[in-house]
């Protein structure tokens, strides 16, 4: 239900603004989940993990971990719109690339307020999880999250401006955090720091932040490049594809989280014989989803992107088509769950480091190459480079079985010809 709405949001917004606007937000964005990402502690995954994860004394500590690196963050957030601010200045910058828009630093300022917000939402999300108690943490995530797309679509209809989507994601993100305090069941935020605590969830959580960092890297680094590569309206037209192409990522995304790995992580503590059974029912839902969705996407590309959008975003089709190949990917994701609930967290860390080189090399060699194809092909082929590791680490526990794999080919197949079907419909119709 929020990849609809983000879906429908993203429809409304297109047409009130420009492309350009998308482009600017694609670099806020990344850049907050940058500085996120490059902080992040591990102590969510660490309270679902933890035998003390549902100690009082534990979760206010890791709450006052994350309020004080909110406020960290924010601080960092205005110092790099502060240098930049000075490089725009200095001309330091080439002309018409997206880095170089004077409305940027002031963006950049705002925004990070967020993570501020962020902050000083309660740990009980957590807790829930932890608990498999999932209704009411994706309750408050729908309300969030059509909130922000009300918000966003009422501001950009009356200004036309980038700073709707500033104002509707601060608002999302203040009535998340207080909604988490309100409404979730756990103990109540207290500032707290218990040494042993903070050395667990540090000490823990220190693999987390290298994967973390190469994650961002591979995930976000491409538009973080294409930002010093084109201009805003390229990559806003490259943003609203990857945002499309990301639906099944991002629902898989949410699963995996709050779902999968608490599932696992119960498997691993309690029952470890029914970690094959558990594993191939996972893995072949997931493959089942991801198969049939990229391969309707790879065939009717052009027809999704005609239908949703105007002209001014006739060149998402194409770009939307060659990420369709790279969101086969993900299916391997299942497997870096368990790799979390044995806590062999270095194995997260080396899945990223492939797809980090990658992207990194990848991506500005393919740009000078073939333009803005070349580095679509970089970051498609970032998507399967974690594959050897899963299968490796498979290995290990038994689970390279034909059943395991067994639904990937037909479900991509299936999709083909979906996809097919509905896009000869759609020609018939039309002509």
């Amino acid at each position: 239900m929020s990849q609809i709405l983000r879906l429908v949001g993203n429809l409304v917004l297109a047409r009130l603004l420009v492309p350009e606007a998308f482009g600017l937000m694609a670099v806020v964005s990344t850049l907050l989940m940058a500085l996120n990402l490059f902080s992040d502690t591990g102590s969510g995954v660490v309270i679902v993990q933890s035998p003390r994860g549902s100690d009082n004394v534990f979760l206010n500590t890791a709450w006052t971990l994350q309020m004080i690196r909110g406020v960290a963050l924010w601080i960092t957030g205005m110092t790099i719109a502060a240098l930049l601010t000075y490089a725009q200045h200095r001309h330091w910058l080439s002309p018409g690339i997206v880095y170089d828009d004077a409305r940027l630093p002031l963006l950049i300022s705002v925004a990070s307020f967020g993570a501020v917000i962020t902050g000083l939402s309660s740990v009980n999300a957590k807790l829930a999880e932890r608990n498999l108690n999932i209704a009411t943490i994706s309750i408050i995530d729908l309300v969030s999250v059509a909130v922000a797309v009300v918000a966003m679509s009422i501001g950009a209809y009356l200004t036309s401006s980038i700073w709707a989507l500033i104002a509707g994601s601060l608002l999302s993100a203040a009535l998340k955090s207080v909604l988490s305090h309100v409404v979730l069941k756990g103990p109540r935020a207290r500032f707290r720091l218990e040494s042993a605590a903070i050395s667990e969830l540090i000490g823990k959580g220190k693999w987390i932040v290298v994967s973390s960092i190469l994650g961002l890297i591979a995930m976000s680094g491409d538009k973080l490049l294409l930002g010093g590569l084109v201009d805003g309206t390229t990559l806003g037209l490259y943003s609203i594809a990857l945002g499309l192409a990301s639906i099944a990522s991002s629902t898989i995304a949410s699963v995996l989280g709050r779902v999968i790995f608490p599932v696992f992580s119960e498997v691993v503590r309690d029952n470890m014989e029914a970690l094959t059974q558990t594993y191939r029912k996972l893995q072949q839902l997931v493959d089942a989803f991801v198969g049939v969705l990229a391969g309707i996407v790879f065939v009717a590309a052009d027809f999704i992107v005609a239908i949703l959008y105007d002209a001014r975003y006739e060149g998402v089709g194409h770009i939307l088509r060659l990420l369709a190949i790279g969101s086969i990917g993900i299916r391997f994701v299942v497997a870096e769950q368990i790799y979390i609930a044995m806590g062999r967290m270095s194995l997260l860390a080396l899945a990223g480091f492939p797809r980090a080189v990658i992207i990194v090399v990848g991506v500005p060699l393919g740009y000078a190459v073939y333009k803005l194809d070349g580095a679509l092909a970089a970051v498609v082929l970032s998507q399967f480079a974690h594959w050897p590791l899963a299968v490796w680490f498979r290995s290990t526990l038994k689970l390279n079985h034909i059943k395991n794999d067994i639904l990937l080919l037909p479900s991509v197949l299936a999709g083909v010809a979906v996809g097919w079907v509905a896009s000869q419909f759609v020609l018939m119709v039309t002509r």
